[in-house]
C-alpha cells in the first residue's frame, strides 16, 4: 500500500474509479479482484485513521500518506463504493457474497454517518408495514460487530451479512413496492 499511497492524486482517483467500476462487473473474477483490492485499501485507510492523533499528524506530513489526505478530500468516492456494494448485496444475485462482505465492513466503519443515512433511506423507502422489519435487519447486521477489522470481527460480520441478505430478500419478495437498484445508486 505504501507505493499506491505515494502516487499522484489523479492516479489514485483513477485506480479507485476502476475498482468502483469493477465491483459491478459481470465477470465474477473481476468483481472478486476489485473487492480484494478495495478491502486492502479500506483496511489501510482504517488503520491510518485509527492511529492516535499525534501519530496521524506526523504520518500525514509524509508523502506516503497522500492517499489518506485524498480520501478525506473526496469522501464521495468511498461512499459511492459503499452504496454500490450494499446495492449488489440487497438487489442483485450476488454470487460472491463473501468477497463483497470483506470490504463492506471497512466501508461501513469508515463512513458510519453515511451508512446510517443510507440505511434510513432504504428503510423509509419500504412500505410502512415493512419498515420495522427492514430496520431490524440492519440492526441485526451490526449485532456483535466491534469497531475493528480483526479477522474474528470480519467473520462475524460475514455471517451476519448472510442472514441479513436472506431476511431482506424474503421481506422484499413479499413487498409490492420498495426501492429499486437505481434509487440506491443515487
Amino acid at each position: 500500500m505504501t507505493f499506491i499511497a505515494s502516487l499522484e492524486p489523479h492516479v489514485i482517483m483513477y485506480i479507485l474509479s476502476s475498482i468502483s467500476e469493477g465491483l459491478t462487473a459481470l465477470d465474477t473474477m473481476v468483481c472478486t479482484g476489485c473487492c480484494s483490492s478495495l478491502d486492502h485499501i479500506v483496511t489501510y485507510l482504517f488503520k491510518q485513521l485509527s492511529r492516535s492523533t499525534k501519530k496521524r499528524a506526523a504520518a500525514l506530513a509524509q508523502e506516503s500518506d497522500r492517499f489518506l489526505h485524498i480520501m478525506q478530500q473526496h469522501p464521495e468516492m468511498i461512499q459511492q463504493m459503499l452504496s454500490t456494494v450494499l446495492n449488489i448485496i440487497i438487489f442483485e444475485d450476488c454470487r460472491n457474497q463473501w468477497s463483497m462482505s470483506r470490504p463492506l465492513l471497512g466501508l461501513i466503519l469508515l463512513n458510519e454517518k453515511y451508512f446510517a443515512d443510507l440505511r434510513s433511506s432504504i428503510v423509509n423507502s419500504q412500505p410502512p408495514e415493512k419498515q420495522q422489519a427492514m430496520h431490524l435487519c440492519f440492526e441485526n447486521l451490526m449485532e456483535g460487530i466491534e469497531r475493528n477489522l480483526l479477522t474474528k470481527n470480519r467473520d462475524r460480520f460475514t455471517q451476519n451479512l448472510s442472514v441479513f441478505r436472506r431476511e431482506v430478500n424474503d421481506s422484499m419478495k413479499n413487498s409490492t413496492y420498495g426501492v429499486n437498484s437505481n434509487e440506491m445508486m443515487s
